[in-house]
């Protein structure tokens, strides 16, 4: 049990409504205004309760008033005032930044962080911050072709040394990329590739992937361990030890033996309708549906939703605590669940 880790999301954005104006944001239903002072709180607080690590989502304008921090300054910056624990994206939207470009930046915060970061990357699906900040949105397999070039890219600049390193790709090409220092991690910070699709985005999980991420909704035990299995046959396909993937679940928790204050984040927390991409999933509506997908209750029955999802093969839990900027609900989780797993 001593291999689960468990992490904190961090709240980059603000997600109470505006006087009823704006719909609830799931992520941060109580959180109502974005503030640096009271999100780099909760990152110090995770830090002081032991938490492993913690992530920031890479989003441009999902918050209330379209407010929110860019990941990778809002990483950099949440090196400077901790010590110990992980930082991580979750995951960083490949289209947003130019591959060669994030390798230096991955090497750069590794060595300033002295080794604590872990590289997450996406393919990207948020059609509307293309819109708003002018990048092409392209076919779905054509991202995750660019996604796969990326990741390639990057692991032959870590690799080159104070030799550059070049790739003619279909997508990216450079020449003599130097990536000078190198990051501290041998040979390269852990990268996490989150997405949930099958024949594509699960295949690239088992070439390049130290650890997979679920996104938050296929946090039920039964995706858990068939999207686990894909990957596993995928692994066989390529030639890869599937042991050498890690398993995370990323998603949202309530942890508190108030019955009263359960019910009021449930409410504030659902329904939910799901995205595009999540468009065969039918809307968590009721407290039953909710349980299937999040680790919520007393601190007993958070310790028993864990158990499962460790059972299915998960060793990472990434976890939005519904209560901020509130720390009860953390401190809580700390205090009484996270023991029973060290």
């Amino acid at each position: 049990m001593s291999d689960i880790s468990f992490e904190y999301n961090v709240p980059v954005f603000a997600g109470a409504p505006d006087e009823g104006t704006e719909p609830t944001h799931r992520d941060t239903p109580e959180y109502e205004a974005l503030d640096w002072e009271t999100t780099k709180m909760g990152v110090q607080k995770a830090e002081e309760l032991g938490f492993d690590a913690v992530w920031a989502p890479d989003h441009l304008l999902l918050g209330r008033d379209h407010a929110e921090y860019e990941c990778w300054t809002l990483l950099s910056a949440i090196a400077g005032f901790t010590e110990d624990i992980n930082l991580g994206s979750l995951v960083l939207c490949n289209d947003y930044r130019n591959p060669a470009l994030v390798a230096k930046m991955a090497a750069t915060l590794d060595v300033i962080s002295d080794g604590r970061l872990e590289l997450g990357l996406g393919a990207g699906w948020h059609e509307p911050e293309y819109d708003a900040y002018g990048w092409e949105y392209r076919d779905g397999f054509e991202r995750l072709m660019r996604l796969d070039e990326s990741i390639r890219l990057m692991k032959r600049m870590w690799a080159a040394g104070t030799d550059g390193a070049s790739f003619d790709g279909k997508h990216y090409q450079i020449e003599d990329a130097y990536c000078v220092p190198g990051p501290v991690q041998d040979p390269h910070p852990p990268i996490l590739v989150g997405g949930q699709g099958e024949e594509v985005t699960l295949k690239l999980v088992a070439k390049h992937a130290d650890v997979w991420n679920t996104d938050v909704f296929n946090g039920d035990v039964e995706t858990l361990e068939h999207k686990i299995g894909v990957i596993e046959d995928h692994c066989e396909t390529v030639g890869r030890d599937p042991d050498e993937i890690e398993y995370s679940w990323d998603g949202h928790v309530i942890c508190t033996r108030d019955e009263e204050k359960f019910d009021r984040l449930l409410d504030l927390m659902t329904p939910i309708q799901f995205e595009e991409e999540y468009q065969d999933q039918a809307p968590i509506v009721t407290e039953e549906d909710a349980r299937e997908y999040f680790i919520m209750g007393t601190p007993e029955e958070c310790a028993e939703a864990i158990e499962r999802r460790i059972d299915a093969g998960v060793t990472k839990f990434q976890g939005w605590f519904i209560d901020f900027p509130d720390t009860d609900g953390m401190e809580l989780f700390a205090d009484e669940v996270i023991p029973q797993f060290s």
